[in-house]
């Protein structure tokens, strides 16, 4: 019997936005990769762009690696229907970035 298979995913978010609440948030856009690298590329234009501005933003961006729960039928109506957090089994934080 073939099993549905996970995913592993990249993401990032300031240190303000972190903890399990996040995941329920449908209002708030995150941007998923496939690779940490991409991640971590966006990440740091998305830091550089922060340093720039001249406003008081946030103090550090943390990069995430995601594992999903089997991504089966349900799973995928349950991304649809409920957001993102119907499918985060694990999550953790694996770098933390100041913006300088």
């Amino acid at each position: 019997m073939q099993t549905a298979p996970t995913l592993t995913l990249y993401t990032y978010t300031t240190a303000a936005n972190l903890g399990e609440a996040r995941w329920n948030d449908r209002d708030r856009a995150d941007q998923f990769f496939e690779d940490v690298e991409s991640a971590k590329r966006d990440l740091l234009e998305v830091r550089d762009e922060i340093a720039e501005d001249d406003e008081t933003g946030p103090t550090a961006i943390c990069l995430e690696r995601i594992e999903t729960i089997p991504m089966t039928e349900a799973a995928i109506l349950a991304l649809l229907n409920d957001g993102v957090g119907a499918i985060v089994h694990r999550y953790e934080i694996i770098e933390t970035i100041d913006v300088t």
